[in-house]
């Protein structure tokens, strides 16, 4: 048996090299690629970020589903502050805390909503609020 090629086994199994064929020397694509370097590139000037501001402008003005969630929210901390209110009074320890965090709630801003029973629904909780504040103070004094 007579062994005529000596290199690496190139059989089905083994992969070959893109773009290579039998015998072609490696490194010789090298003759085709432009290897002088190239001299400095100039940049671009910076553009002008006026179209940031309008983006941030933008990203300050409140959607009506951010009020939305502030005004559930108040609503939820109003009813949490008036469970605590009744839990105290039925257990005979109605703590100041409770009292202050209450009408600290009343006093903060509400939110505006477009949605008319989300508004009515908060009309109520804050008169209900209101009410339960306006009997213990008229029951202190």
């Amino acid at each position: 048996m007579k062994i005529s090629h000596t290199g690496p086994p190139t059989g089905p199994g083994q992969p070959r090299r893109a773009g290579s064929r039998p015998g072609e020397a490696a490194g010789e694509f090298s003759r085709y690629v432009d290897m002088r370097p190239s001299g400095p590139r100039s940049v671009p000037p910076a553009a002008p970020l006026a179209g940031l501001d309008g983006v941030l402008a933008i990203q300050e003005v409140p959607d009506a589903t951010v009020n939305r969630r502030r005004a559930v929210r108040r609503g939820h901390g109003l009813l949490d502050e008036l469970q605590e209110l009744q839990l105290g009074l039925m257990e005979g320890r109605l703590s100041e805390a409770t009292l202050r965090g209450l009408a600290a709630r009343l006093e903060e801003a509400r939110p505006a909503v477009d949605d008319p029973k989300l508004a009515s629904v908060l009309d109520q909780i804050e008169l209900r609020a209101a009410i339960e504040m306006a009997k213990l103070r008229h029951g202190r004094d």
